[in-house]
């Protein structure tokens, strides 16, 4: 995050630049987070045309995905350009007193809000799953856990930073600094470690106690459907085998979403917590390790539509869609297909509590 991700104990006016980070290494850094950057950018533009067509499949995942795109877009477009800037020169702000104490720690918003996305579609499949939220009373709260991704994001990342924040000039030493203030260590290391909670552990925790609890009921629900079809014979198998098999791909196309967010976010979360015990400033090339760390988090957000493109046959339709012109088709409903095997079919499949092979899952 912009304002929280500066390292404690280096300051780049006694230290060698080289000695923070090589020139080729600074090079080969900046190639590739461009490529991340435009790759993400792209890929999570595509994303949200996919996802703001086609209005009449619209379901809650569908919404919680598209808010997910567009909290990547500002993570990569914003955030780490802004990140950049500051990096360059840490000590000559270029976008003044407003940008720095008023959008320069809003922009951090975006981080909160694609974790949050994240939980949400979690919890969406938890519910309807395990619990069995109908589809359309899924649909209607969508647009509140929405609106409490951003507010939540707003109250717990932005306001503390606008209390902090401050525009530093020093005419006598020719600085412009930009950069959170605080009125103590404890203050600074309270921060920190409640973001890593509140926006990495207490995430993961939450979305593999709900996986564990989706994966316990769909093997219940295939030992059930198993002994009623033994007890009824292959009374409409095929329905109980696809409403399982639906169910089972929903939890496959989510686990690389979540892998992909746990393993990223792990390094920087560590870094920041062991940085604000340990005076980092005596690790040679430390800011090599930083820079490491943030190209991770940076490729979180540029990861999930490539994972869709990978694991949703309905997703690479639609990339082939938009890359192809083909803008009619694209804004068609999909195809129910007899296997259900679309993207919105297995995000959209409710288990039901009962083993009633006669009950159809809306789509």
């Amino acid at each position: 995050m912009n304002n929280s991700t500066d390292i404690p104990n280096v300051s780049p006016l006694t230290l060698d630049k080289d000695e923070l980070e090589p020139k080729f290494v600074e090079t080969i850094r900046l190639i590739l987070s461009a490529i991340i950057c435009s790759i993400g950018i792209v890929g999570n533009l595509l994303v949200v045309i996919i996802t703001g067509t086609n209005r009449a499949n619209k379901t809650a995942v569908h919404k919680y995905i598209l808010n997910l795109a567009i909290a990547d877009i500002g993570v990569l477009a914003i955030c780490y350009p802004l990140t950049l800037i500051k990096a360059a020169d840490p000590f000559q702000w270029p976008l003044g007193k407003v940008f720095c104490e008023v959008f320069y720690p809003l922009s951090d918003i975006f981080y909160s809000a694609s974790i949050g996305s994240i939980v949400a579609i979690t919890i969406d499949r938890h519910l309807a799953i395990v619990r069995g939220m109908t589809s359309h009373r899924s649909l209607s709260v969508a647009k509140w856990v929405i609106m409490g991704v951003w507010v939540l994001g707003f109250l717990v990342v932005v306001v503390p930073l606008y209390f902090v924040m401050e525009f530093i000039e020093d005419k006598e030493k020719g600085t412009i600094d930009c950069t959170p203030v605080w009125p103590n260590n404890a203050s600074n290391k309270s921060y920190v470690i409640s973001l890593t909670i509140f926006w990495y552990l207490l995430p993961l925790a939450l979305i593999l106690w709900a996986y564990r609890q989706i994966g316990r009921k769909i093997r219940a629900s295939k030992l059930l459907h198993k002994k009623i079809n033994n007890m009824r014979g292959s009374y409409k198998t095929e329905k109980k085998k696809k409403f399982d098999k639906a169910n089972t791909k929903a939890l496959k196309i989510l686990v690389p979403v979540v892998i992909t967010f746990a393993v990223t976010m792990f390094p920087f979360h560590v870094f920041q917590i062991v940085s604000l015990f340990v005076i980092v400033r005596k690790v040679k090339y430390i800011w090599v390790v930083y820079n490491i760390c943030t190209i991770l988090l940076l490729s979180n957000s540029a990861a999930n539509p490539i994972i869709y493109s990978l694991v949703s046959a309905e997703f690479r339709q639609r990339f082939k869609d938009i890359f192809s012109l083909n803008w009619q088709r694209l804004c068609q409903e999909p195809m129910k297909r007899k296997t259900d095997s679309s993207f919105s079919y297995r995000f959209s499949t409710i288990q039901v509590q009962s083993p009633n092979p006669d009950r159809e899952t809306k789509v």
